[in-house]
């Protein structure tokens, strides 16, 4: 099974839920079940991201302005209702989340887009809530002049953004984060920022995406280790698949060996997928022998989620959306 969520909105082709879809074949014109979230008030669902399969639970962003969430809810198939809010929305640091990523280790990362922070909160027992963590050590380390906001872990360059409260401005060298904005005034709002985020063999990846890069942190202290190299244009989406990182960028999705190595760690991404169809954003394989490839296309006309092989290669439609497809995650049926 693979689930999608979409751009959202209000729009009157928008979708403000989780989409299912049967794998292995295609084009299909309709998802299976095409509201795979149950909730009482379905309309504080909105502009939906980042999905994981944790803790016998599926958390999913709820990233529009008026929300700014992580919703936790449980189920099997295509029916999952919602059990609590996972994060809540009222940390400074909260704001329109992108995605989400755990560390095994009791701990769950958040980045959000209109801060250009990634927040981290303690995982309750249940895996039904968390609390607040700590503002990461390598930060307060550097004894910088200002306040970080609430549960820091990983800081933008820029200390003054549209909306948020003033930060100490964070050297890209020191691991800050790139931001640009739009407009002028009361009217200035963030236009790129951070967006992705995976942990793996010991290291915290995030995507940087007007920074062209995926930087590295120890996700213990959050230390700073460093930044990938290749050639990344507007970088968004990751997807760690055995020992290969992926992500998308632009129209294109690179990949590197994923490091072996957390107290060195590098990445070097080579092209290896690249469309004229648009923007591409998630990217999932599923289990099959050799597995299939997903490839979510969300600037195309219509928008649509392609079928490869296992190389990324050999394309075909498996379905056209009438809203912008945004993360797919392979669910074992």
């Amino acid at each position: 099974m693979l689930f999608v969520t979409f751009h959202g909105g209000s729009s009157k082709h928008s979708i403000n839920n989780v989409c299912a879809y049967t794998t292995g074949s295609g084009p299909q014109k309709n998802p299976s079940s095409p509201s795979v979230l149950n909730m009482l008030y379905l309309d504080q669902l909105s502009e939906l991201r980042g999905m994981v399969l944790a803790n016998d639970c599926l958390y999913v962003a709820n990233g529009s302005k008026k929300t700014s969430n992580i919703l936790c809810f449980q189920g099997s198939g295509t029916t999952y209702n919602l059990v609590s809010t996972f994060v809540c929305g009222n940390l400074n640091s909260v704001d329109h989340p992108f995605s989400l990523a755990f560390d095994g280790l009791g701990h769950c990362f958040v980045s959000n887009q209109d801060t250009n922070v990634v927040a981290v909160f303690n995982v309750g027992a249940s895996g039904e809530t968390t609390t607040p963590g700590p503002i990461a050590s390598y930060l307060t380390g550097l004894n910088l002049t200002g306040t970080f906001l609430d549960a820091t872990f990983v800081a933008s360059k820029v200390g003054s953004l549209p909306n948020v409260p003033p930060t100490p401005p964070l050297a890209k060298s020191q691991g800050g984060l790139d931001v640009t904005t739009t407009g002028t005034g009361a009217s200035e709002k963030v236009q790129n920022s951070v967006r992705d985020l995976a942990i793996a063999n010991g290291i915290l990846f995030v995507v940087d995406e007007p920074g062209g890069c995926v930087r590295m942190y120890d996700p213990s202290t959050g230390t700073y280790q460093g930044k990938s190299t290749g050639a990344l244009k507007s970088p968004t989406h990751l997807l760690v698949q055995g020992t290969t990182m992926y992500v998308t960028a632009g129209s294109d999705i690179w990949s590197s060996p994923l490091p072996t190595d957390s107290s060195k760690p590098t990445l070097d991404f080579t092209s290896i997928f690249s469309t004229t169809l648009g923007a591409v954003a998630g990217l999932a394989f599923d289990q099959a022998s050799p597995p299939n490839s997903y490839v979510a296309i969300r600037t195309s006309n219509p928008p649509q989620i392609l079928i490869c092989d296992s190389q990324l290669q050999n394309p075909t439609t498996f379905t056209t959306c009438s809203d912008s497809p945004e993360f797919v995650l392979y669910v074992p049926d």
